[in-house]
């Protein structure tokens, strides 16, 4: 729970104010879980070494010094790993609330001047502050990031030489052995872990951001040529009915023969915009459906989808090349806006008399849905003409399929008797539904593989 809480977190602006932002995709969540996974086992794989280093050349047995190194170091480990969850906000992404920070910085700050008490301790006591400072350093601004890294360093390098001044001498089992200056390795690696992967991170926050905006742009790129399109049909009508009634009211008392002449074609006029629109409205003005198949794969691809088309439109009439081709444009719509895939497939084929639409992906998430108010709306179109449409998930796909029974004007329908020869014909049967949406099927799992693999 407290780990989606904080992916409801806030995005920092350039004048320091904070926007909500909508909750990632699954991709996100799992490269931001591998992200704060890594840093967090990190940061307590080194504290774990420095303590074991700093508990293991002293006196046999524990004593007190050695208690309260692995109280603080305990604490320190336990508040770097809670620091962590706020690199979530990206880099620079602004302070958190300020008893988050002591807490982080204190129990290290103690360890560092503890180690100086022991010759075995020296330079390792300085690791938990500097593993610190660097987490400190991920949520500042640029120009902090510099000083909070380059006090931190120099805060590292002279824990050594003060505990020289006090009299103590560099030596023990952790020094002969090696595990010293692995630890120094490892220290001097920490700037580049956590910026470098917070930096990574910040990027896929950019990119989910583009994936959102590609989808909302082709939503906006939809109502702009429905718009388009009223426009057309609605200024040129009305303007022509404005100028024809304007020369009716003219002739009204010179010719009124020539003035009914001029009301009739304007009301003509109106029935035929009237018409227009509502051809429009409902969708049945004529769509290539080729194009729109085009227009998807494109959208979909800009918007990082792969996306597999198999759409041969030439035999259809334009009635179902319409009816298709909406079928495309809202679930290219529906993809973008509600779903996580990464692969779609569209796929038109013929059953039997009619035809068969089926449009995949693999974006099935926990919260989605099997309709909406789009899906109703051409579901009610297409049982208009003895069609359906069918949405289910069956092992991790999102399946639309609709079907139309062969409307007048097919090439099947329509030349099939003229081409008929006397005698027994062999005609290969028809794919059915089943076999179309296997067959697609198989064709998205298999480029979802393939991107797995080159991953």
């Amino acid at each position: 729970m407290v780990t989606m809480a904080l992916f409801t977190a806030r995005r920092s602006t350039r004048n320091g104010e904070t926007t909500e932002q909508p909750e990632p995709g699954r991709g996100v969540r799992a490269t931001w879980r591998y992200t704060v996974g890594t840093i967090a086992a990190y940061g307590l794989f080194v504290t774990a070494v420095s303590t074991l280093v700093m508990l293991g050349g002293g006196e046999y047995g524990m004593q007190l010094p050695d208690l309260v190194i692995l109280v603080l170091a305990l604490t320190s480990a336990a508040s770097l790993v809670r620091y962590c969850w706020f690199f979530r906000r990206g880099l620079g992404g602004g302070l958190p609330a300020r008893h988050y920070t002591l807490w982080l910085l204190l129990p290290g700050g103690a360890l560092w001047f503890i180690g100086l008490g022991q010759p075995h301790t020296l330079w390792v006591g300085a690791v938990p502050l500097w593993l610190a400072c660097n987490a400190l350093a991920v949520v500042v601004g640029r120009r902090p990031r510099w000083w909070i890294l380059g006090v931190g360093l120099v805060v590292l390098l002279v824990h050594g030489p003060l505990g020289l001044l006090l009299g103590h001498t560099v030596g023990g089992p952790s020094w002969e052995g090696g595990a010293v200056a692995s630890l120094a390795v490892w220290a001097l690696m920490t700037p580049m872990l956590f910026v470098a992967s917070i930096w990574w991170w910040d990027i896929v926050l950019r990119l989910d951001d583009s994936r959102r905006t590609s989808g909302e742009l082709a939503v906006a790129k939809e109502r702009l040529r429905f718009a388009a399109d009223l426009h057309d049909i609605q200024g040129h009508h009305l303007q022509v009915i404005a100028l024809k009634t304007e020369l009716a009211g003219r002739l009204l008392d010179a010719d009124p023969e020539a003035a009914r002449v001029q009301i009739t074609e304007a009301q003509q006029l109106a029935r035929t915009a009237l018409e227009d629109t509502r051809a429009l409205v409902h969708g049945y003005r004529t769509v290539s459906l080729s194009a729109e198949a085009a227009n998807a794969a494109e959208v979909l691809r800009a918007a990082g989808i792969e996306c597999s088309v198999d759409v041969d439109a030439d035999a259809l009439p334009a009635e179902e090349r319409t009816l298709f081709g909406l079928v495309i444009r809202e679930a290219t719509t529906n993809i973008l806006r509600h779903s996580e895939a990464i692969a779609v497939t569209l796929c038109l084929a013929r059953t039997g008399t009619g035809s068969v639409l089926t449009v995949i992906n693999d974006g099935v998430g926990a919260d989605a849905r099997p309709g909406g108010s789009g899906i109703d709306g051409l579901r009610r179109r297409f049982e208009a003409v003895g069609g359906g449409i069918e949405v289910r998930q069956e092992d991790g796909l999102f399946v639309l399929t609709a079907t139309t029974p062969g409307l007048p004007g097919t090439a099947l329908g329509a030349s099939g008797a003229s081409r008929a020869t006397p005698g027994p014909v062999s005609v290969p049967a028809a794919p059915t539904e089943t076999a179309v949406v296997s067959s697609a099927a198989s064709a998205l799992t298999g480029t979802t593989g393939a991107r797995g693999d080159r991953t």
